[in-house]
């Protein structure tokens, strides 16, 4: 199975969270060797998750589960991001949480993607990564991923080579694949 690697705020909408964009900002900013405790130690403190809900379709993970192995990636510490995950019982759709703990380096660094495609056991060039931010897919795709732009339809230039889907919906939607093999007999309709 194909492994996706989606952006947490694909997943869950932190529109309510004051200070998040400040966060993701500062965090895909900061210089390549600054370490991540300390940056979640002095700006985490000010963010209050307990507002954060996963959006409607959220539960289309399961339908993706069932096609894609699914890693989430987050700047966030990843006891935070698994707690959202536990609260809202979407932990068993996902592999695993890659956070800046992994490799000491926030996402989207090529440190990030290269550790999420060892745990995944495959190589960046196959793997899918889903985002809603634009900075990231471009980063993402400049890497060799497949992209996908998530609730998001910016204009880009189509030679980018990045995908938009409207919602986890259209994406779970896209990758199914039913196609009914008529040569079975019409008691025994089988996908393929």
């Amino acid at each position: 199975m194909i492994p996706y690697l989606i952006d947490v705020e694909s997943v869950f909408d932190f529109s309510s969270v004051k200070g998040i964009d400040l966060y993701n900002e500062i965090a895909s900013s900061v210089p390549r060797y600054y370490p991540p405790k300390e940056l979640i130690k002095i700006v985490i403190g000010m963010l209050d998750l307990s507002s954060v809900k996963p959006y409607p379709d959220a539960l289309f993970l399961e339908e993706l589960n069932y096609r894609a192995r699914i890693f989430l990636i987050t700047n966030l510490p990843k006891l935070e991001t698994k707690s959202l995950l536990m609260k809202y019982n979407l932990d068993v759709f996902v592999q695993d949480v890659i956070s800046p703990e992994d490799v000491n380096r926030y996402h989207p660094s090529q440190e990030m993607f290269s550790h999420a495609a060892k745990r995944a056991n495959t190589v960046m060039g196959v793997m899918n990564f889903v985002t809603s931010r634009v900075g990231y897919a471009i980063k993402a795709r400049s890497l060799g991923m497949k992209v996908t732009l998530l609730r998001n339809q910016v204009n880009l230039p189509q030679d980018l080579g990045i995908g938009f889907k409207r919602d986890l919906i259209s994406l779970a939607e896209s990758m199914a694949q039913h196609k009914v093999d008529s040569s079975m007999g019409d008691s025994a309709l089988r996908c393929t």
